[in-house]
């Protein structure tokens, strides 16, 4: 009996050692396990099925609210005029420029007699107007001879002085007997809320609301100009107490601005609804028109700026607010400063002394602009390839746009066009930076599938005409 005793007890020792760690940690595995799923389920996403119904006719699609474009001041000087021509080749219908005061040496005297030289800032709204563009002034930065201790970032010793200023600036660019611009748009200050523009807040001794309110008035002082738009608060995102407490100031409010750096294309768009249901307690001004007035996917600079993952991001983008997106998206920035010569610039043209070359995202716009026409219903996007269709004439386009973040999902992604006049079809596919193919394609019902290949950051359109 001792014997099987000792023989007996380990085994039954280790069932019961065995059963409790079962009890203890199961529970856990189940949860790694869930956690395994829903991470894996994260990282892979949902491949594009897309569905293009040609029958169903919605929307004109609008291409003008992404040929806007920022240029930021780093140099002080007319950083455009280099690279005019090339940026006349973008058709822009705005541009947008900062540090106004404080490059251009606009103001000079003391509080209560100043004066104004417009000379060299003027170079730089000539030259925005020779490319086709009307400007956005963003009204930046303080006048060192009226700010407090000079510093451009502060608010002035007396706040009459910035009306003045503000006044004199609309007179001169919208006033019908100076510059007679029609339809500029005064963007009052640049990135409030960062430190280095100031770290305005919405009260306080350095009140955006006071800023923006003393500049309001100095445009309701503006005499004999043209109808001109007025607008802010130009915040370094899109910020729920900024927009309300510009929406309750009561001063005049023309557009909402701000900038978005995102990474997630997607997000652009849920701003967009964002801030129309933050409106819709103002029925004045939940229909005013809102701004990005810079855009990309960090405000970093980044070599990934001179790459297709620039481009794919603003294709991704601007297909996100193709529908019920802003006036205007100011991509940021047009040519790169003096010192990036190692590619790390914002802009969508290296710098003259670098070479002046059009980088890959300079090309999306225009090959955008091939979508013109009216909508057509499509369906089936997926995590990384999206896209919309339009028709125009007897032609049906399909854009298609494969955004990764991390640059390695490549995708066969099936196509479906359904309620086609049956007969047969010239099908285009065209690729930007890549290949071009066509074929002829014969359906006698009214549908034609295709499969895709949609490498990481890559953009096409599938164009379909009848003969």
């Amino acid at each position: 009996m001792t014997s099987f005793l000792r023989k007996q007890a380990p085994i039954n020792f280790t069932k019961i050692v065995s059963v409790v760690a079962l009890i203890v940690f199961l529970p856990l595995l189940m949860v790694a396990i869930w956690q395994t799923t829903v991470y894996i389920s994260k990282a892979t996403g949902t491949n594009a099925n897309i569905a293009v119904d040609a029958s169903n006719i919605l929307e004109p699609v609008q291409t003008d609210f992404y040929h806007a474009f920022a240029q930021g001041g780093e140099e002080a000087g007319d950083m455009i005029a280099p690279v005019a021509t090339q940026v006349k080749s973008l058709a822009p219908r705005i541009i947008r420029v900062d540090h106004i005061y404080d490059h251009y040496d606009v103001v000079s005297g003391s509080s209560g007699n100043l004066s104004y030289n417009f000379d060299r800032l003027d170079q730089v709204v000539s030259t925005i107007v020779s490319t086709g563009a009307k400007p956005l002034l963003s009204l930046s930065y303080m006048p060192s001879v009226i700010a407090k201790d000079g510093s451009v970032i502060n608010p002035p010793n007396n706040w009459d002085d910035w009306t003045a200023v503000i006044k004199r600036t609309i007179e001169h660019y919208s006033g019908k007997g100076e510059k007679n611009l029609g339809g500029v748009y005064y963007e009052v200050w640049n990135e409030p809320d960062l430190d280095q523009f100031g770290k305005w807040k919405m009260g306080g001794e350095k009140s955006y609301l006071t800023l923006y309110q003393y500049a309001a008035k100095g445009a309701s002082q503006a005499t004999n100009v043209n109808g001109f738009m007025f607008g802010g608060p130009a915040t370094t995102g899109l910020y729920k107490n900024w927009i309300i407490g510009l929406a309750n100031s009561g001063s005049r409010i023309d557009f909402f601005s701000w900038h978005s750096y995102l990474s997630n294309p997607k997000q652009f768009f849920k701003d967009q609804q964002n801030v129309v249901s933050w409106l819709m307690p103002y029925p004045g001004l939940s229909l005013k028109p809102k701004l990005v007035t810079e855009f990309g996917f960090t405000g970093s600079k980044s070599n990934a700026y001179g790459t297709t993952y620039a481009a794919a991001h603003t294709a991704a983008t601007i297909r996100q607010l193709i529908s019920g997106g802003p006036q205007y998206l100011f991509t940021f920035e047009i040519v790169d400063g003096p010192t990036q010569t190692d590619g790390s610039g914002w802009g969508l043209i290296s710098h003259p002394t670098n070479g002046q070359k059009a980088k890959p995202r300079y090309y999306v716009f225009s090959f955008i602009d091939a979508m013109k026409g009216n909508r057509v219903q499509l369906s089936g996007e997926g995590t990384w390839v999206t896209g919309f269709a339009s028709k125009r004439d007897n032609t049906l386009r399909i854009f298609l746009v494969n955004f990764d973040a991390s640059g390695s999902h490549v995708e066969q992604t099936p196509v479906t066009i359904m309620n086609l006049d049956p007969g047969t079809y010239v099908y285009k596919e065209r690729f930007l930076f890549g290949r071009s193919t066509e074929t002829e394609i014969t359906t006698g019902d009214g549908i034609i599938k295709k499969t895709v290949v949609m490498n990481a950051q890559t953009m096409g359109i599938l164009e379909l005409t009848k003969k």
